[in-house]
């Protein structure tokens, strides 16, 4: 707001001395065109206001903008009228005294030029439209309620992966303010399966209007490369997938998205394949992600035929198939400059994956994390265990960011009420600014009136001759 506080103030200095003479003058009876002139222009700025307000997607941002706005209405009108004015000039008996018109010709103009300014820079936030991942995103109430999806691809430039385009969720309270940066979950699916913003955007909604504004960057990625693959989270001659989701991902989030650098503020996620490579990929790289999400995972990739997965993907060597399961990296690690907290959710009734998330769970505890665990009562494996197990973890996570001040929530809106959306909320504050600019011109109006009566009659008792009220005029003598 600094910027539209200057030029207002610059605005009310330029206009301060041409006001003045203009009330000066009108008070003389020399400003019945100037005054017309003050007036049709104060009635078109009103008129623009309210179009401004009529047409902007967001007119609740402006806020104290439509009051600048209001105030350069007022202002530059007597700028108008006093150069007006000036083409005239007075008469002082045979002399006409003219004052350059150019110099008063000149200050309407700066005046002019400052009210645009002011006018642009007030109402900027409520035309306010957003850019993210080299999109335009539109701005209107469907996105400024509901967020904007958006399908990316993420290049596997040191991987060599070759994954399906990714989801992202932009929320809804970044688009109304993008001058913030935002936390970071990014997110893995079940196999087989597709990444999709299904079960992420149900969880959201899930939490209400207030906690969806507050939400953060979600992406949905595809750790799988196809939906009947069933690769490893690790490095393995089906791909580089632990390079691609711990490098080539977080490098492209960086790169496209304003999120927060703060590794607090960035997740991983992730549903039964996913949840368990969210779990292997937080143990690994630990300096990555300070919060992770498992729903439903298993205790170690390729769960169902582990015999399998060791000899296709770990050339049969059990070591090498045993150092990449969760429970086994965090055992081997340190956490201790690195905190993390997570969020461990499996159906009450799934008894294949329940004690496996449970393990790892346990694991995580002894590792040093700060562990969330929820059964769902009457759940099973997918269902309303993946939706009510990410609304769990956001309703774990986003205080803690609002707390730390990763993500700011949405800023007072002066005169409205709550539960005014934005168009109301607009309409009211334009309102009250066409209407207290409305009651100051009335009142310059009824002082400038009072006075110009006053000055009427105190010139018609003080000329020479005049009648006084209540004076007995004398009777004429007559000549016969």
């Amino acid at each position: 707001m600094a910027p539209l506080v200057w030029l207002s103030t610059a605005l009310a200095v330029v206009c301060a001395y041409p006001a003045w003479r203009f009330v000066r003058r009108a008070v003389r009876f020399r400003a019945g065109r100037s005054v017309r002139a003050v007036v049709v222009s104060q009635m078109v700025a009103l008129g623009l206001l309210a179009v401004l307000g009529v047409t902007a997607p967001r007119p609740d941002l402006a806020g104290p903008g439509w009051a600048a706005i209001g105030l350069a209405a007022t202002l530059l009108p007597l700028a108008i009228g006093d150069a007006l004015q000036s083409g005239g000039g007075a008469r002082s008996g045979d002399t006409v005294r003219r004052r350059p018109f150019v110099v008063r010709a000149a200050i309407a103009v700066v005046a002019g030029a400052l009210t645009a300014s002011i006018a642009v820079i007030g109402a900027a936030p409520a035309f306010a439209s957003v850019e993210v991942a080299g999109r335009r995103i539109p701005v209107d109430e469907k996105t400024l309620a509901d967020g904007y999806q958006l399908t990316v691809p993420i290049p596997p430039t040191a991987s060599g992966f070759a994954s399906r385009d990714a989801h992202l969720f932009v929320p809804p309270g970044w688009i109304a303010d993008p001058s913030t940066a935002r936390p970071i979950v990014t997110m893995m699916m079940g196999q087989p399966g597709r990444p999709t913003l299904g079960a992420t955007l149900d969880a959201l909604h899930s939490l209400g209007a207030g906690p969806l504004d507050d939400a953060p960057f979600v992406l949905v990625v595809d750790q799988l490369g196809s939906e009947s693959a069933n690769p490893p989270c690790s490095d393995t001659p089906a791909g580089k997938l632990e390079t691609f989701l711990s490098k080539d991902v977080p490098a492209w989030i960086r790169s496209e998205l304003p999120v927060s650098p703060a590794r607090a503020d960035w997740a991983i996620a992730g549903y039964s394949h996913g949840g368990e490579c969210a779990a292997y990929l937080a143990a690994s790289h630990p300096a990555v992600w300070g919060n992770v999400i498992d729903i439903s995972g298993p205790d170690r990739p390729g769960e169902y035929r582990s015999d399998r997965t060791r000899d296709r993907y770990y050339a049969g060597s059990e070591s090498a198939y045993e150092r990449v399961w969760p429970q086994n990296v965090l055992a081997s690690r340190s956490y201790a400059g690195t905190p993390i907290r997570a969020v461990f959710v499996a159906g009450g009734e799934d008894d294949h994956f329940r004690p496996q998330v449970e393990a790892t769970a346990t694991a995580a505890e002894k590792a040093g994390w700060k562990v969330t665990y929820w059964a769902v009562p009457g759940q099973s494996h997918s269902g309303a265990t993946v939706t009510l197990g990410l609304e769990t973890a956001y309703n774990q996570l986003i205080p803690g960011w609002l707390a730390s001040g990763a993500i700011r929530p949405a800023a007072d809106r002066p005169l409205c009420q709550a539960d005014q959306d934005a168009r109301a909320c607009g309409i009211t504050q334009i309102a009250t600014v066409a209407g207290m600019t409305a009651i100051g011109d009335f009142t310059a109006l009824a002082v400038f009136l009072v006075v110009g009566l006053l000055v009427f009659f105190s010139a018609l008792r003080s000329r020479p001759g005049a009648v006084r009220p209540g004076a007995v005029t004398p009777p004429t003598p007559r000549s016969d």
